[in-house]
């Protein structure tokens, strides 16, 4: 008898493509599906503001602003707006001005000083910069609207202004801080983000920072990117000069930022070389920081070109928006006077409140096997009853209006 073999190996390779073709089927839908998403958001901001590119008004400029520093690169935006005040530090006027003040210059302040900024800069960035906000109403018809006040934002810029008049600050050195709140995103998105940013979020990004800029009463801010960059760069080359100033408070900021990291296996000083492989040349020197090798700026840029390049084609976009501090109005059963909490805390838990129940079982347990450490626990020195604008800021001032 003769067997053909034909038959039973062709049906034997359909099965096999087919087992191939469902899984690669599977991921490039997966991967379409991502893109599709992932740019859903960009593309309608972009469909409604484009028109208005070369007039934009500063609280459309929060909106395109929002995309990028709320939804699609908060990481990005955040690491970008920390690096844009740690390099301020490596102007001499303004590291010396940070440690005579002890705000920022001593270990004991560093830590609230940074959850306040923090919150201080989250609230212009969030809050409507306009003053209002839209909620959706109780229908009384369909689609109803009510515009609500929120001076949160305009608080918290009062505030700043406040606290930055007890000290003699120039133009120059405050005009330097606010170009790099505007060019270090743009910087950082280029660099390590999953995309850069477009012209109209770069224009975006210049509207809406020069608007808090004219409300902290700086002059002569440029009114385009380039000329800003050219102005920024050669205040730089005039300015940026090696101090210990600098290096003192480059180290001690290092130290708050890498707080988290454990030293065992000398984890914290390999994450400090890291970071300093993020600055710029002339930042380094200016800081007086070590030369890193070239294999360890080799590592940083592959790991983060590979991470961007994985969040960009795999992974899905957010589906709520980033925020240190909340965008909605307080509870009215909060009273006429709410203390205000953030959504994330950084090394010490300002604001925090107490622990309850089961939480507070593992915290006191954690703290009794030394897992815990107990100067991290929520409590009246870290003020757990919450925060209000007009009162952060240094202790001796909290009073002060």
């Amino acid at each position: 008898m003769h067997f053909n073999l034909l038959p039973a190996l062709d049906y034997l390779w359909k099965v096999e493509q087919a087992k191939i073709a469902v899984p690669v089927t599977a991921i490039i839908t997966y991967l379409g599906l991502v893109q599709l998403l992932r740019w859903r958001r960009y593309h309608r901001v972009h469909e409604k503001y484009g028109p208005k590119l070369g007039s934009l008004t500063p609280a459309e400029a929060q909106t395109i602003l929002h995309l990028s520093s709320q939804w699609d690169l908060p990481g990005i935006n955040q690491g970008a707006l920390s690096f844009a005040l740690f390099k301020t530090y490596a102007i001499p006027t303004v590291s010396k001005l940070l440690t005579q003040t002890q705000q920022l210059g001593t270990k004991e302040n560093l830590t609230r000083r940074y959850a306040d900024t923090a919150i201080l800069i989250s609230t212009w960035i969030i809050c409507p910069v306009a003053g209002t906000f839209d909620l959706e109403a109780k229908p009384t018809e369909p689609g109803a609207k009510t515009v609500e006040l929120d001076p949160r934002c305009a608080l918290a810029v009062a505030r700043t202004n406040w606290l930055h008049s007890k000290y003699n600050i120039s133009n120059d050195d405050y005009l330097y801080t606010l170009s790099l709140f505007i060019l270090e995103p743009i910087r950082w998105f280029k660099r390590y983000g999953w995309r850069a940013l477009s012209p109209l979020e770069e224009q975006a990004y210049l509207v809406y920072w020069s608007e808090i800029g004219r409300r902290m009463g700086i002059r002569d801010i440029p009114e385009s990117v380039p000329d800003l960059l050219s102005w920024s760069e050669q205040y730089e080359e005039v300015a940026m000069i090696p101090a210990t100033t600098n290096r003192d408070m480059a180290n001690i900021t290092m130290g708050e930022l890498l707080a988290k990291i454990p030293n065992k296996f000398g984890l914290k000083a390999f994450f400090r070389r890291i970071y300093i492989c993020l600055l710029d040349e002339r930042v380094r020197i200016a800081m007086m920081q070590p030369a890193q090798p070239w294999y360890l700026h080799s590592l940083v840029r592959t790991v983060l070109h590979s991470f961007a390049i994985f969040q960009g084609h795999f992974c899905l976009p957010r589906l709520s928006p980033h925020r240190l501090v909340s965008i909605g109005p307080p509870s009215p059963s909060d009273g006429p006077a709410p203390r205000l909490r953030p959504t994330k805390y950084p090394s010490k838990p300002w604001y925090k409140p107490p622990s309850k129940g089961l939480r507070a079982f593992l915290e006191r347990l954690g703290t009794f096997f030394g897992i815990i450490d107990p100067e991290n626990v929520p409590g009246p020195k870290f003020k757990c009853e919450g925060y209000r604008i007009e009162e952060l800021g240094p202790i001796r001032w909290e009073t002060c209006r």
